[in-house]
């Protein structure tokens, strides 16, 4: 069963259970209201019947022992209402034979009692009863002398077109809970396929994408921002994500390849040569080469495969940011003795930061190692480590060929590569991760990491870690003192 289908006959369920309660309760009300008024009428004639009957002892002793008179006879021909008068008391208790004293006008040749079961009643009472297949509405009065019941006054009055309209009232309502409850079923199909059709176009645009692979299947929503609309949204924003980690996902194994295919070529074709002519100490270089290069650009997909997936957890502690920058400095200056760089260490500055000593220091390397191959030989290379506010600040500049802005949008992507040919490539090139491993660093400690460049005027990478708090900044050793550079 759709929902669609689930839907309509729930609401024409509730409509259902709604008209049939509706319709008892104006039934019943009706026709309690109706007979509230008809009893008090009776309970009216009632009583001015009884206040009409004077009692008296009888002169000559009749066969109930008073004599009972009645002041007026106009009571006794109302049109509409009957009336009986009934001796059922004597001295001696309730007679075996109840003795009608006497009848309106209109039931002058009625013998029976109106309501037979409350003739020796004590009570003031309301009843029903059904005469000939009339219906009639009965009340009964108790009728006392000196403080001794005597006998009863009862008053009916026909109720059988009450009964007929409350019948008619009755039907109509069932053949309009009937003619609503198909005219809901249907308004109800109509409104659920209306309100459905966004759902219905998600599921063909899933199924189309399924189908056809189109990840740039959009949805149009032209109704208020509800449920459906949210929805709608949703939807979008799934499918933009989905078609773009399709596309990184597409460039990710095609990059991988090409990443792989030129090690794995240089090394089998080494590997060939040695085969054929024997190994040689320029070829072992060259495979152990390429395999290094290999080795690392494998463990940095999978470090930045399982920080994808939450797996690599960096653990935070109190660190000196200078004093990591002073052992990156002193150790790329060792690296780039084979070349004519200059590296400075422009300002070094206490910052003491939450942070990982090993993330931080591959960090530096990558930023750096960045700038050295962007750098032609006779250029400079400055690193800086300060405080600004509450932020400490690490900066790595370079006077090389600088990135364009097209390029600035991608460099921080994985596998992103700058034109090789204005590189300067060494065998410890990487395969185009240092930098989106250097975001993933900062950014797993809540920093930030910025670039601004101009082609041929060099490039500088600014990077800003929140500030331990200054009772945290207490440091358990002493530093040398550094010199200026």
């Amino acid at each position: 069963m759709t929902i669609r289908t689930r839907l309509a006959l729930a609401y024409s369920g509730l409509l259902i259970a709604v008209i049939l309660v509706f319709g008892l309760t104006i039934v019943t009300i009706s026709r309690v209201t109706i007979l509230d008024t008809i009893d008090d009428v009776l309970d009216r004639t009632a009583r001015d019947v009884i206040a009409s009957i004077s009692v008296s002892d009888a002169t000559e002793f009749d066969s109930m022992g008073q004599r009972v008179e009645f002041e007026t006879d106009e009571i006794f021909s109302a049109a509409g209402i009957a009336i009986q008068v009934w001796h059922t008391y004597d001295g001696d208790g309730a007679l075996e034979t109840p003795i009608l004293l006497r009848s309106s006008q209109n039931i002058t040749g009625r013998a029976d009692p109106l309501d037979t079961e409350a003739l020796y009643t004590t009570e003031h009472l309301h009843s029903s009863q059904i005469h000939t297949k009339v219906t009639e509405r009965v009340v009964t009065h108790p009728l006392f002398h000196l403080g001794r019941q005597i006998g009863v006054v009862q008053v009916a009055s026909y109720i059988q077109p009450l009964e007929d309209a409350n019948e008619t009232l009755l039907g109509v309502t069932v053949i309009a809970a009937a003619v609503s409850i198909a005219v809901s079923i249907l308004l109800n199909m109509w409104l659920s396929n209306q309100t459905l059709k966004p759902i219905n176009r998600i599921t063909r645009a899933a199924a189309s994408i399924a189908e056809a692979e189109d990840l740039s299947t959009r949805l149009t929503w032209d109704g208020p921002i509800d449920e459906l609309g949210r929805l709608t949204e949703v939807f979008n924003h799934m499918m933009v994500r989905l078609e773009r980690l399709f596309a990184v996902q597409q460039r990710f194994v095609g990059d991988v390849s090409h990443e792989l295919r030129t090690p794995l070529t240089s090394i089998l074709g080494n590997v060939e040569l040695m085969m054929r002519y024997g190994a040689d100490e320029e070829s072992l270089e060259a495979v152990h080469r390429e395999a290094n290069r290999m080795s690392r650009m494998v463990n940095d997909l999978l470090m930045l495969a399982r920080a994808d997936y939450g797996e690599l957890k960096v653990d935070l502690e109190p660190t000196d940011l200078e004093a990591i920058t002073l052992e990156v400095y002193e150790h790329i200056t060792m690296l780039t003795q084979k070349r004519s760089l200059k590296i400075k260490l422009e300002r070094l500055e206490s910052a003491r930061i939450s942070g990982n000593g090993d993330r931080l220091r591959q960090l530096m390397l990558n930023l750096v190692n960045n700038a050295i191959k962007f750098t032609p030989d006779g250029g400079t290379i400055k690193l800086a480590t300060y405080s600004e506010g509450d932020q400490a600040v690490l900066t790595v500049t370079d006077t090389g060929i600088g990135i364009s802005e097209k390029d600035q949008q991608h460099i921080f992507d994985r596998f992103f590569q700058a034109d090789n040919s204005r590189t300067q490539r060494t065998e410890d090139d990487g395969a185009g991760l240092g930098l989106s491993i250097a975001l993933w660093i900062v950014k797993s400690h809540n920093g930030k990491i910025t670039v601004e460049s101009a082609e041929g005027e060099g490039t500088t990478f600014r990077v800003t870690f929140p500030l331990l708090p200054k009772a945290q900044t207490t440091t358990t050793m002493n530093h040398k003192q550094l010199p200026m550079f």
